[in-house]
């Protein structure tokens, strides 16, 4: 892995980290259900330093992401096939996977871990 693509899976983590505050924020105003309906707004975790774009999921589907810490939310067309694999394609988002080295700095990285 050249030092291009060990940055883009560092962008990533830190991108997870934001969303991991915004679940906090949203937890204590709501109150937690990982089975919420409710749309939150999440940065999108892609590996563009110049991305700040938004993606909507329920708490349900930002924590069955969250729990593999190489798994990640990007938007349709955010995905890079250099560090990672397309696992879930639906209309709005897509969940991928680090693979390799990014894989094990998105898992150090983690955290939850």
């Amino acid at each position: 892995m050249d030092e291009n693509q060990k940055r883009r899976a560092r962008n990533e983590a830190l991108f997870r980290e934001v969303n991991e505050r915004i679940v906090e924020l949203e937890s204590g105003l709501t109150g937690y259900d990982r089975d919420n309906s409710l749309l939150i707004g999440f940065v999108c975790e892609c590996p563009r330093e110049d991305c700040g774009e938004m993606l909507e999921v329920t708490l349900g589907q930002y924590e069955a992401v969250r729990d593999y810490p190489r798994r990640f939310l990007v938007l349709p067309g955010h995905e890079d096939a250099d560090i990672g694999r397309v696992l879930e394609r639906h209309s709005h988002y897509l969940v991928v996977e680090k693979l390799g080295e990014a894989g094990q700095i998105a898992s150090e990285q983690d955290p939850r871990s």
